[in-house]
């Protein structure tokens, strides 16, 4: 899958912890990118600007802090990725 398609896929699930409107995350932290990198497109997980940027977001009180609070984010990379294959079998389903 290309990351635009991808991209257009997380926009359609909503943010991985509440449901509003997401923006695209990519994963943070060492396992997922080399130093100064963001990561691949494929460790993305749609999270809306409050859990992304905002000030419950992950940028703003830290990875450590926000995954105590909200998971990890491998966690929910999987059942993003679980999700995303549920919507692209119902759409090969309504074709």
């Amino acid at each position: 899958m290309k990351a635009k398609e991808r991209f257009d896929l997380l926009s359609q699930l909503g943010c991985c912890i509440c449901g509003q409107p997401p923006q695209i995350h990519h994963l943070t932290g060492i396992k997922y990118r080399g130093m100064g990198q963001k990561a691949d497109d494929v460790y993305t997980i749609p999270l809306c600007m409050n859990h992304h940027t905002g000030a419950e977001g992950i940028h703003q009180i830290g990875k450590k802090t926000w995954e105590a609070k909200y998971g990890y984010q491998d966690d929910l990379l999987e059942q993003t990725n679980q999700k995303l294959e549920t919507l692209l079998e119902s759409y090969e389903l309504g074709r």
